[in-house]
């Protein structure tokens, strides 16, 4: 379900920076503005540039970087990878207002040093400041939703938080697709000088219905219904763009029940992670200064369907750094210690040159690795089966390319990749009718292209431009393919663009424009091209500036692309919400 777009003005970058003057208020991207204070996190990654994220109906959302398949990319939370062992069908989720975090931030390559396989978005928590806000908007297909989010200072260094929400849908896709969510929470957090130091505790529960999700024909009706628990310490000294040191512990639990009831078929899953990582970079002398990180999992996963499973994964990043006057160098390796299989030692290479004042070049050499999940390795459903003994995926990256920032109101980045994924996973059918196998499908060839600009031609509007190319070549394979559900199913062309304006001071105008080609492919039965288009107007009144009325649009030309190759895509929703801050 595509739920209230407040999360338009989430795809800038921060206050607007022309230096231009002018009576026309100043746009400042603050949480409050990114997003609606109910607003779940796949609502923010849905308008951030450089990532795709397909959605079965809002209910489930894979995300995708580079073209990766959903088990290629995920979240951190302040650095701390985010995984979850049963399928990284869930590695969009988290259990907190997405108003209480940073605007994501895109790593891949050397910045992705113990993250997912190709691409990790990770947020951090912003700084407590004593904000108190209510929200509550009502929609199409019978949406609704209430929110409260409080926060405090109780002293000039110790801030604390509370957050509750829930929301409803009917048939968000298909008919019977409903949809609940509720969450709450609290945060803890100390600041002082460089330092800051957070505790969280988040619960998230939801239910939906399921029918058509995950390859199932939908001419079976299907539930689904998740909890979501996290405990999260961290802590961070110093300035993360020079010398710092941080770390961070989770206990993480997530429980999926799935259940097709006409059929008496249901699966029942139990996944507990522990956490901890610690990375930082020393001051640097004469030159030379060193990154470093090191992160450990414990992965538990009870399952009716998929068994009972332990296993440990480890990791160690040695990154030594040597800064010239124009010359910036990376040289060094990241050893991965995986359970039930030999250590990976892959090796991490960059270097920067400053070509002028405001252009600079780059390259790099990066390798990554994953295990497979345990639906890919034992799941065996109706539509779907694992495949047990397949073999930890790897991948090799080549990147080049340019960035600069010409002018106070421009910056821009232009790169070209290429990336060899071994003993690549995907879901494949072999023909219209049998079922979806975790397979493998041996070397596979990403090539790519990626180009973001900035514009802010004056402090009350920012725009935002992306594209990336994609295009895979895979190997020969004794796997035969009719279909694939995901590795091989991907936008050819991704053009992304987007608009804050406020034009006066009680008035912001946003929107979010996405175009993509996908890929050919035989199990989709709508067209290969897609238009996903989202609106938000938002009205303060200059005498009652403590109320926010929203209007909001998505899939506003109705588009019915199917981001899942078969499965009916949500139409168009419209809604309205009043937001109290005090």
């Amino acid at each position: 379900m595509q739920i209230k777009i407040f999360l338009i003005s989430a795809i800038f970058t921060g206050a607007l920076t022309a230096a231009a003057e002018t009576n026309i208020p100043t746009i400042t991207v603050t949480a409050s503005a990114q997003t609606s204070e109910n607003a779940a996190i796949h609502e923010v990654l849905r308008a951030e540039p450089g990532v795709v994220l397909n959605s079965q109906g809002g209910s489930q959302n894979d995300l995708s970087v580079r073209g990766s398949s959903f088990s290629g990319a995920g979240l951190s939370l302040g650095g701390l990878t985010l995984r979850n062992p049963q399928t990284e069908h869930f590695n969009a989720e988290l259990p907190l207002p997405a108003a209480m975090l940073s605007r994501p931030s895109v790593r891949t390559g050397l910045d992705n040093q113990g993250g997912h396989l190709v691409g990790t978005v990770n947020f951090d928590l912003l700084p407590i400041i004593g904000k108190k806000q209510m929200e509550a908007g009502f929609g199409a297909d019978h949406r609704d939703w209430q929110s409260l989010l409080v926060q405090q200072m109780l002293t000039d260094t110790l801030g604390i938080g509370v957050f509750a929400g829930r929301e409803s849908a009917n048939g968000v896709d298909y008919s019977d697709n409903d949809y609940d969510r509720e969450y709450v929470g609290g945060h803890l957090q100390f600041r002082q000088d460089d330092t800051q130091v957070d505790l969280l505790i988040a619960h998230q529960e939801k239910e939906f219905g399921a029918r058509g999700y995950y390859g199932v024909t939908d001419a079976l009706p299907a539930t689904e219904a998740t909890e979501d628990t996290l405990i999260f310490l961290s802590a961070t000294r110093g300035d993360l763009n020079g010398a710092y040191l941080r770390g961070g512990i989770s206990w993480h639990e997530f429980n999926d029940d799935y259940q097709l009831p006409t059929i008496s078929y249901r699966n029942q899953h139990r996944s507990r992670i522990s956490s901890a990582f610690f990375d930082g970079r020393t001051l640097e002398v004469n030159g030379f200064a060193l990154s470093w990180r090191a992160d450990v999992d414990e992965e538990r996963v009870a399952s009716s369907g998929l068994g009972f499973h332990h296993r440990t994964r480890g990791g160690v990043s040695l990154l030594p750094q040597w800064r010239g006057d124009r010359l910036k160098i990376t040289a060094g390796i990241r050893g991965e210690f995986l359970a039930g299989n030999p250590p990976e030692y892959l090796p991490q290479l960059g270097a920067e040159y400053l070509l002028s004042d405001n252009l600079t070049a780059f390259a790099s050499y990066t390798e990554t690795v994953r295990l497979p999940s345990y639906t890919e390795l034992n799941y065996n459903s109706p539509s779907s089966l694992g495949t047990a003994g397949l073999k930890p995926q790897t991948t090799e990256q080549v990147e080049i390319g340019f960035k600069g920032i010409p002018s106070e109101s421009m910056d821009w980045k232009v790169s070209a990749f290429h990336r060899r994924s071994k003993n690549t996973i995907d879901w494949m059918k072999t023909n219209s009718v049998a079922r979806w196998v975790a397979a493998d499908i041996g070397n596979l060839d990403v090539y790519g292209l990626e180009a973001q600009l900035g514009w802010y031609p004056a402090q009350n509007i920012e725009m935002q431009f992306a594209y990336t190319w994609i295009y895979k070549d895979r190997e020969a394979s004794d796997f035969g393919g009719y279909a694939s559900r995901y590795a091989l199913d991907y936008p050819e062309h991704l053009a992304q663009a987007s608009l804050l304006w406020r034009p006066v001071d009680a008035v912001e105008i946003g929107t979010v424009q996405t175009l993509r080609l996908q890929t050919e492919n035989n199990a989709r039965t709508s067209s290969d091209f897609g238009a996903d288009s989202s609106f938000v107007v938002r009205f303060t009144p200059p005498k009652a500036d403590c109320a926010t009325l929203s209007l909001l649009i998505n899939n506003a030309w109705n588009d019915n692309f199917q981001a899942f190759p078969g499965q009916k895509p949500p139409e168009r929703f419209a809604g309205i919400s009043l937001t109290l801050t005090w």
